[in-house]
């Protein structure tokens, strides 16, 4: 019990020494400060319409007041209101949230169907030609910069073949199909970055296990590769997979929300 109390404290003075120091970045590195973000331009700071919008976003006070004035209202969730939209933060989250964590899960799955096959593939024939074409495509797949592959995609499949839809959403709600098409490319393009990463450390994880006493034995009992990969040596190898998947799941949250623009989640609109 005292343990996890001490990891949640410790994980709650993270995210407050965190988002305390996004605040004061953002703050500090607009000249003139948030100010010049929130009030139009020209507009005086001691006009009637501007000494409004100062008093409902918290201007006035300095920043240690602000940050928590925006800390309390989280606390209570209330996130503020947008600057663009003018509509509460809260609101926008909801609307796309869904839609980000779908396409999150879809990349996720796709990775590891692709990319744990793939390590054991390169695992398995390190040395050959099959191995070598592998590690060149998982260097590819990590040397792309995640930006280049939605417009590339989008190129192909929407614009050249006319298979997938370039941009919109339809939910899962009102035609599976239809959220499928639209699932495909966007996910694909979280999936391919991240693929490189996940083969690579099945990759390296099962070339050391396949250098223990007891795959020799299989081996020595005539078991065919493909059945030693799958029933022996993926099971000991998911350690390192595990980690990663965990810490590619923020990863593909942010690459999705870079890959998203205008008011409904377009994924490449």
């Amino acid at each position: 019990m005292k343990s996890l109390l001490r990891l949640l404290a410790r994980m709650i003075g993270t995210i407050v020494a965190a988002t305390f120091a996004v605040f004061v970045a953002v703050e500090i590195s607009i000249p003139g400060g948030f100010k010049t973000v929130v009030l139009p331009p020209g507009m005086e700071e001691s006009s009637p319409r501007a000494r409004r919008i100062i008093e409902a976003y918290n201007l006035d006070g300095n920043i240690f007041v602000r940050y928590w004035n925006w800390l309390w209202g989280v606390m209570q969730g209330d996130f503020g209101r947008s600057t663009r939209a003018g509509t509460p933060v809260v609101e926008i989250l909801t609307h796309r949230l869904p839609i980000s964590i779908q396409i999150m899960l879809a990349g996720v799955l796709l990775t590891v169907l692709i990319g744990v096959p793939l390590g054991l593939l390169a695992a398995g024939h390190a040395g050959t030609r099959t191995g070598r074409a592998v590690n060149a495509f998982l260097g590819l797949s990590q040397s792309i910069p995640v930006y280049l592959t939605p417009i590339f995609l989008v190129w192909l499949f929407a614009l050249q073949l006319r298979w997938l839809p370039a941009a919109g959403w339809v939910r899962i709600s009102d035609s599976f199909w239809g959220n499928m098409r639209n699932l495909l490319l966007p996910a694909a393009a979280l999936a391919f970055a991240e693929i490189g990463i996940v083969a690579r450390v099945v990759r390296a994880d099962a070339l050391t296990v396949l250098q223990t006493d007891y795959i020799a034995a299989a081996v020595g009992k005539g078991l065919r590769s493909r059945y030693i990969l799958a029933r022996h040596v993926l099971r000991p190898a998911s350690l390192g997979l595990l980690n990663v998947i965990g810490l590619n799941i923020g990863t593909l949250l942010r690459d999705r929300a870079q890959t998203t623009s205008g008011t409904r989640c377009a994924p490449f609109g």
